[in-house]
Parts: C-alpha cells; sequence; structure tokens
C-alpha cells in the first residue's frame, strides 16, 4: 500500500490557482481509492471547504490554537492523506512555525510522507523560493507548478506540474461549488456544455498525469537517498 502523504499546495503569491491544484489533487486521490482529508487555511473564504465540506476542516493560522489544530488534526489520525490549501501569506508562517515545532520530523515518525506542491508565479523571487523549497530539509519532494494561465518565471529550470489553461468560461463554471471534478473525470457533465466538458477532461488527464509520477519519483529519490 501507497504510504500515506501531507501534500501542501502554497505560493508567494494570490489567486495563481491553488485551490483548483488542491481541488485536483483530491479527486485524484479519491479516484485510486484513496480517503483523503483536506485542510483549508483560508478562514475568510474558505475556498477549498466550499467543494470538499465533509471532509475539509477550515483552521486560522494565523492563530496559535489554529496552528495547533492544523497539525493536531493530521497526527491524530494517521494512516490517511491530506490535503493543506495554504493561502500566500501564510506560507512563509507555516514553514517558520513547523520548524520550529519540528512538525516535520513528527509527521515522519507518524509514517507520512512530505510532498510541497509550489505554485511558481511570474516575478523571479517565486522561482527562486521554489528551488529553496527543495533544499528544505523534513521535505521529501518539493514538485515546482506552472500555471499556464497566470504564467511563471519557472521557464527551463528543470521538471515542473503543469496546469493547462482553461478557457475563462470554463474556469468559471468548474468555479460553481456544485461541479464535481471527479464526477466529470467519470463521464458526469455536471452541467457544463460540451466544449467545457471536453476541456475540463482533457485538463484533468494532464495534471493527472503528472500526479501520478509522484510516487515512482518519490521511490526514486529514496533509493538514491
Amino acid at each position: 500500500m501507497t504510504q500515506p502523504a501531507v501534500y501542501i499546495i502554497c505560493s508567494d503569491q494570490h489567486r495563481n490557482g491553488k485551490t483548483l491544484l488542491a481541488r485536483t489533487l483530491l479527486d485524484y486521490l479519491l479516484l485510486e481509492g484513496r480517503d483523503p482529508f483536506a485542510i483549508d487555511a483560508d478562514v475568510a473564504k474558505a475556498p477549498l471547504r466550499g467543494f470538499f465540506p465533509g471532509r475539509t476542516a477550515l483552521v486560522d493560522f494565523e492563530t496559535i490554537p489554529g496552528q495547533m489544530k492544523l497539525f493536531d488534526t493530521i497526527l491524530a489520525s494517521p494512516g490517511r492523506d491530506y490535503v493543506i490549501d495554504l493561502p500566500a501569506l501564510q506560507t512563509e508562517r507555516f514553514f517558520a512555525v513547523a520548524d520550529d515545532l519540528k512538525v516535520f520530523d513528527a509527521l515522519h515518525e507518524a509514517g507520512f510522507r512530505v510532498v510541497v506542491f509550489f505554485i511558481v508565479d511570474k516575478r523571479q523571487t517565486s522561482a527562486l523560493l521554489a528551488e529553496a523549497m527543495g533544499r528544505r530539509s523534513g521535505i521529501d519532494l518539493a514538485v515546482p507548478v506552472v500555471n499556464k494561465y497566470v504564467g511563471s518565471s519557472w521557464a527551463e529550470r528543470g521538471y515542473a506540474l503543469g496546469l493547462p489553461e482553461l478557457n475563462q468560461s470554463t474556469f468559471a463554471a468548474i468555479g460553481n461549488k456544485r461541479v464535481s471534478l471527479r464526477a466529470v473525470a467519470e463521464g458526469d457533465a455536471e452541467g457544463l456544455n460540451q466544449p467545457q466538458q471536453q476541456e475540463v477532461i482533457a485538463f484533468l488527464s494532464a495534471v493527472m498525469r503528472d500526479l501520478s509520477d509522484v510516487d515512482p519519483i518519490m521511490s526514486l529519490k529514496g533509493l538514491k537517498t
């Protein structure tokens, strides 16, 4: 059985596809027969919880109780996957607190792998932060992500998971809380017109193909270390 993981979706910039990637990852894990649980750290908008109300905890990482709730939620129930959707303003704070509390050591002891998906925005500093993420202690795999809709400074720096560009009308349509990406992947139109449905299926096929590479990459990295 695949080792459970804590997947951290983050970036240094706002509105660049973090929640869309978190949604896709959660539905990918569900399609794979997993039982993922989500943590939405955007208490003001709760974008991820809106799509997965029954399997999402909302936490306020601005507060110490919220920080404890996030980490305790995971460590109290090991054995399943967790997807954390971090607002850009919380990214630096999250890793600083995790380092101070030695959270990654505790996650490893509980049997988790730690995987970070960092969406690389257009600013050059974003690419530098993504590279630095790959050197952080305690992270088993850092995956840079390029969202073709918003652009990226990653360029030719190496492998990156890609988010294909979606037509604006399609992007707006899947923003409806009633639309399940998993259902679309399984052939349900979910209220989308045919071009939108085809575009979403192509998007999901590309992203989920990249997500399926994460476990083999982890295995190879483990062999090398």
